[in-house]
């Protein structure tokens, strides 16, 4: 059984940026603490070091290998107090003890301290544990020259507690943990406020979802920031195709019912008519003949809707192949059909909703054209416009908004200008475009349409 583990958005933002942020403070806290104690460690061999340089100004050599120092150290009390956490040591080239400070402690006098490898000249500093202390050991072997030229070489060692150090350095550790951890916690919270602030459209759009489940609202308000106004826009069209095509639905039932009852009516009379009753079988094929083909017009005209989603289609070769099987069946009258478009347009429309449009309104055009029809189109930025003209009798201005009503059915049966116009009026409506009729240059009608 799999597991289905839900986060909000906000969730896992708040979780991967804290993740992130512990690791960065991590790291950080580690580099800090880090040059810190690189910085102490710094300043306390400078400071050995002058401490050398002080031994070395009160030091003399009575003879080769025998170097005399006194037993107070002027320079620094510390050298002689026992137990003062600081303490100096010389030891000659065998590396045996000659002299050591009034400070140093027992552990230090009986411990054997090791001495590091080093050159003549060459300072060092390192650490090193005596007993249960823990020390800074600076190391410096120093030459020495008598009159008569031989050369002595003498370590000088000065030890410091580390105690002071480990100290301040745990004091900086707790400081510099408790500010992190404040900042952190700053961070987070100012990023929970930022986040709340940022997700507000989206948890907005969620309530306002909520509502058009319940019938509270019919869409999503257009108040949404430019990143999710399109994805509110197509939630919208989602919406209002899914509420068209309910009611699309409804009409067509309601419109196939009413159509239905004229052949059921011809048939009932027929089956009572006992003068009829020779022709029942005639009467009763045509009129199921019509009844089927009501049915398949009702049906194509419920599934012609439009699509949330589709891909825009080029205009041009569409109309052309209108225009071409046009021009065959008015090939009688010499219509002359124009197509005046680049190949470039492109319109947001179902191809078979296109050739639905198009082409009511193009054979409308050649049945009351004289001679010449015009289809033009362009493209001005998102919409598309396409003009449909004719050189016929044109359509009155006091009817046209008639032709156009919604709701307004032609009879679809008698041929004339305005067949299909109803079909033509719903398609438009459903895409959210505008069609619109004017006289054309040509005389006659002119059809505008846009998407």
């Amino acid at each position: 059984m799999s597991l289905n583990h839900s986060y909000s958005l906000q969730k896992r933002i708040l979780l991967n940026t804290s993740v992130v942020l512990v690791f960065f403070i991590a790291a950080m806290s580690f580099i800090l603490l880090n040059t810190y104690k690189a910085g102490i460690r710094q300043a306390t061999f400078e400071r050995l070091y002058a401490q050398f340089y002080s031994l070395l100004s009160v030091a003399d050599q009575l003879e080769p290998g025998d170097l005399f120092l006194p037993e107070e150290i002027p320079s620094d009390k510390r050298f002689n107090q026992y137990g003062s956490g600081i303490s100096a040591l010389v030891y000659d080239e065998t590396e045996s003890l000659i002299w050591q400070s009034l400070s140093a402690t027992y552990e230090i006098e009986q411990g054997k301290i090791p001495l590091p490898l080093s050159l003549p000249g060459e300072a060092t500093l390192q650490s090193i544990s005596l007993g249960e202390e823990d020390f800074f050991q600076f190391h410096y072997i120093a030459e020495w020259e008598s009159e008569t030229g031989e050369v002595s070489l003498y370590h000088f060692v000065v030890l410091e507690n580390k105690r002071p150090f480990n100290q301040v350095i745990e004091t900086y550790r707790n400081t510099l943990w408790m500010w992190l951890a404040g900042l952190a916690a700053s961070l987070i919270l100012i990023l929970f406020v930022v986040l709340r602030w940022t997700l507000k459209p989206i948890r907005q759009a969620v309530k306002e979802l909520r509502k058009v489940e319940q019938g509270v609202l019919d869409k999503l308000s257009d108040r949404y920031p430019q990143e999710i106004r399109l994805l509110t826009h197509n939630i919208n069209r989602f919406i209002s195709n899914e509420r068209h095509q309910s009611k699309r639905y409804k009409e067509t039932l309601g419109n196939l019912a009413h159509s239905l009852k004229t052949p059921l009516a011809v048939m009932q009379a027929a089956l009572q008519n006992e003068a009829e009753k020779k022709d029942l079988e005639r009467i009763c094929g045509e009129q199921l003949q019509r009844m089927n083909q009501i049915v398949g017009y009702q049906l194509q005209r419920a599934t012609s809707g439009p699509q949330v989603m589709m891909k825009s289609m080029s205009l041009k070769p569409a109309i052309a192949k209108l225009v071409k099987g046009l021009e065959k069946v008015y090939a009688h009258k010499g219509i002359s059909i124009q197509i005046d478009m680049s190949d470039g347009v492109k319109v947001l429309l179902n191809e078979g909703d296109l050739y639905e449009i198009c082409g009511n309104l193009l054979d409308n055009a050649c049945k009351w054209a004289k001679q010449n029809v015009k289809v033009s189109a362009q493209q001005q930025g998102l919409k598309t416009i396409i003009i449909i003209e004719d050189d016929g009798p044109g359509i009155a201005e006091e009817v046209r908004q008639s032709v156009l009503s919604r709701g307004k059915r032609l009879d679809e049966s008698v041929e004339g200008q305005g067949i299909g116009m109803s079909v033509v009026k719903e398609i438009v409506d459903a895409y959210r475009g505008d069609i619109e009729i004017d006289t054309s240059q040509l005389g006659g009608a002119l059809v505008k349409l846009t998407f």
